[in-house]
């Protein structure tokens, strides 16, 4: 009788102790909702300016996928700001592991351990259940002004708790008891993609970041997803993230991070500098259009591309060449052949050259790079060197149309216009089909080129299949380029042999050349 007696006591002054608790902390919050930024490169662009204070998050994710190197990137950005952090460590990665671990990344700062991030081992409370973990927490945050309270390896401490119902308790008083005082409950935990929802933390939570790895294309790709953000306009859908020794730097889709504004009609002409590909574009591309030069191997689209930046140099034009497998060397040293400057506009400064790896490669992330360095150097001619990577890339989602028309429409928004190659697969009749949306629906211009055999000798041809806003000549030219000399021939007597087909069938419902459109 008297052990039940002691029993019930020790409950009811539990049951005090907890109400005087929730009292204090509703005395003193306010119930306005604050928008905590995570510090994480991009990643608040995905969840509407950052996390809500107070609300459970759940970070979720496979081994190796970057769960605890997330929740530590935060931990510190928040900790370095003077907002008090605990970080809960569980039976999984005791504190000289963990401490171990975190040394090694940019954002670790030591001086912060033990003072505005302070560190406690959750270990030795497990076996003791639910009441004595939430103890612990409960005494430690209020002896302290915490901001956030994380739980790194949640599966380790699931074991211990008594199936589902004490699961959802213990989240439930950890959820109310930290919003009550303002903090913010950080959860990770292990899971695989097909199980997200079979647990309680996923009912409990108010926001749940899901980190993936995947395949695309025979390559390693991580993506994060924002699954769930209550009460939040979160971005959805699947976004590229990286991992290095700066921590997690999220990459959104282009469609969400290139945010173009409405541009004038342009009236400006950027010319080629090669009077004949001028002359029939009626004096050169107009200002922000983007232009595909597609054609076979050794047809002249590089060549090209490289004497429209060269042009823009002696314009005074600041240009940007971006490749996948032609690399800086030896595009200077083919353009020193033709007397091109772009060797001295690039040791100037003036041009600027970057090649991204064509194998594995995050198209995104890419693209973040570019618009960051047009805007940091104020490009005005922009040349992309070998579309092939980027549309196989974004095949598999079925985004290469929305991809690129993003891009275009931000390039004309910024004043850089844009010369892109495509390489096409030389036969009778080109292949058109494959990349027939990206023509039609993204760019502005096209203009093919093509070699013929004659009798005496091989030809490249060139022809402007169409421009937008904008007339053009419907002739079939000779594009001459050797010995240092790049010539464009109008002359029809120069067009020894008429190639067959030159329109390709998937422009045969389209204006004739020389409308508008």
């Amino acid at each position: 009788m008297q052990q039940a007696r002691d029993l019930l006591g020790r409950r009811e002054e539990a049951v005090r102790r907890r109400l005087a608790f929730m009292a204090h902390a509703a005395a003193t919050t306010s119930w306005p909702m604050e928008v905590v930024p995570t510090g994480v490169p991009n990643l608040d662009r995905l969840l509407d300016g950052g996390l809500t204070r107070g609300g459970l998050v759940l970070i979720v994710g496979g081994p190796g996928t970057g769960k605890t190197v997330l929740a530590e990137q935060m931990a510190f950005h928040w900790a370095r700001q003077g907002r008090k952090v605990l970080w809960l460590v569980t039976p999984g990665e005791p504190n000289e592991k963990f401490l171990t671990h975190v040394s090694q990344m940019k954002f670790f700062d030591g001086r912060l351990v033990g003072d505005t991030l302070q560190i406690i081992n959750l270990s030795r409370y497990l076996e003791k259940g639910r009441q004595a973990q939430m103890a612990v927490i409960r005494e430690t945050v209020q002896g302290g002004d915490y901001g956030f309270v994380i739980i790194d390896g949640f599966q380790n401490v699931r074991c211990f708790l008594g199936g589902e119902r004490d699961i959802r308790l213990f989240l439930s008083e950890l959820g109310s008891e930290l919003a009550l005082m303002g903090i913010t409950p950080i959860i990770t935990a292990d899971a695989s993609p097909e199980r997200y929802w079979e647990s309680s933390e996923f009912t409990m939570a108010d926001t749940i970041l899901a980190l993936e790895r995947t395949t695309v294309e025979g390559c390693e790709a991580r993506q994060v997803h924002v699954l769930k953000e209550r009460g939040r306009n979160n971005v959805v859908g699947p976004h590229a993230y990286t991992i290095d020794g700066g921590g997690l730097h999220v990459h959104p889709r282009a469609e969400l991070l290139l945010q173009a504004g409405d541009a004038a009609m342009p009236t400006e002409r950027l010319a080629f500098g090669v009077a004949g590909l001028d002359q029939m574009l009626k004096g050169g591309l107009l200002e922000g259009s983007a232009t595909l030069l597609a054609g076979g191997p050794g047809t002249g689209k590089t060549l090209l591309a490289s004497q429209f930046l060269a042009e823009g140099v002696r314009q005074g034009q600041p240009g940007l060449y971006l490749a996948f497998f032609e690399s800086p060397a030896h595009l200077l040293a083919r353009a020193d052949e033709f007397g091109m400057p772009l060797r001295q506009a690039h040791e100037a400064g003036l041009l600027h050259m970057k090649v991204f790896p064509s194998g594995c490669f995050d198209p995104d992330a890419c693209m973040e790079e570019l618009a960051a360095m047009i805007e940091e150097r104020k490009v005005r001619r922009l040349v992309l060197d070998g579309l092939e990577p980027v549309e196989r890339a974004l095949r598999p989602a079925n985004r290469a149309v929305d991809f690129l028309a993003t891009l275009v429409r931000y390039l004309r928004w910024r004043g850089v216009t844009t010369v892109l190659t495509y390489e096409l697969e030389e036969s009778e009749r080109a292949p058109f089909y494959p990349i027939w949306p990206l023509i039609s629906q993204v760019m502005g211009n096209l203009i093919m080129l093509r070699r013929i055999r004659t009798d005496t000798r091989w030809q490249r041809l060139l022809w402007v299949v169409k421009t937008r806003y904008s007339e053009h000549s419907d002739a079939v030219a000779e594009l001459l380029a050797s010995e240092g000399r790049l010539e464009v021939i109008t002359d029809p007597a120069a067009v020894k042999q008429q190639p067959p087909d030159l329109v390709p069938v998937a422009f045969r419902d389209e204006p004739q050349a020389g409308h508008y459109r």
